[in-house]
């Protein structure tokens, strides 16, 4: 008599099926390593900002200038007309013609080479109310300038302009007002010094003869 091989009873087959759905092939794989997984920063930084982007007619060797200025000061911007705030002494746009409140040419120190002022924007400050950095770039011989000189950093600038009077520059907060602050070359100490407007002194009558 043959023996016969005994039959697996169903509830065996059922509670093999239900470890496999428990346990899938896919939940045995190792998880990557953390190094492996990319992380994208929550800011990323800005692209330096050129001097083309301001729109002044600026000749190749004050770009150089101002494109290395601002390669080394990232967090500003060349100041545009546009950073002006409307409402101010217009009359200044019939009086130049050609109008550039943030930009100025001239003999700055009395060299004989022409130099360039221009301003710049913080670039994180309110646009409502921006911050400014008044920046002298002295010309040399050669036609080059150097790599940028600030006069003042983070001004409020948005209601005035910049100036050249003969060998000083002009720094006006308000258009509208008289008030402006004077930077004169010192030979001395090889930079722009602000000079203090002295009082004039009253003129006194002669004595008399008598």
């Amino acid at each position: 008599m043959t023996a016969r091989s005994p039959q697996r009873p169903a509830t065996a087959l059922l509670a093999v099926a239900a470890l496999a759905a428990a346990f899938p092939v896919a939940a045995c794989r190792r998880s990557p390593p953390p190094e492996a997984v990319s992380v994208i920063p929550a800011t990323t930084r800005a692209a330096p900002a050129r001097a083309d982007a301001a729109g002044y007619p600026l000749r190749p060797a004050e770009k150089t200038s101002v494109d290395r200025f601002l390669a080394q000061n990232p967090d500003l911007r060349a100041a545009t007309d546009e950073d002006r705030r409307p409402g101010g002494d217009e009359s200044l746009q019939d009086l130049y013609g050609v109008y550039h409140p943030y930009f100025v040419r001239g003999d700055a120190n009395d060299d004989g080479a022409l130099d360039f002022v221009l301003a710049f924007v913080r670039r994180d400050s309110d646009p409502e109310a921006p911050w400014f950095t008044i920046v002298v770039f002295s010309g040399r011989d050669d036609g080059t300038f150097d790599a940028g000189n600030p006069v003042e950093r983070d001004i409020s600038l948005a209601d005035g302009d910049l100036s050249i009077d003969r060998d000083a520059i002009l720094v006006t907060p308000d258009t509208t007002e008289d008030a402006a602050r004077r930077y004169r070359w010192d030979p001395a100490r090889h930079r722009h010094v602000f000079v203090r407007d002295e009082p004039e002194e009253a003129v006194s009558p002669p004595p008399a003869r008598t």
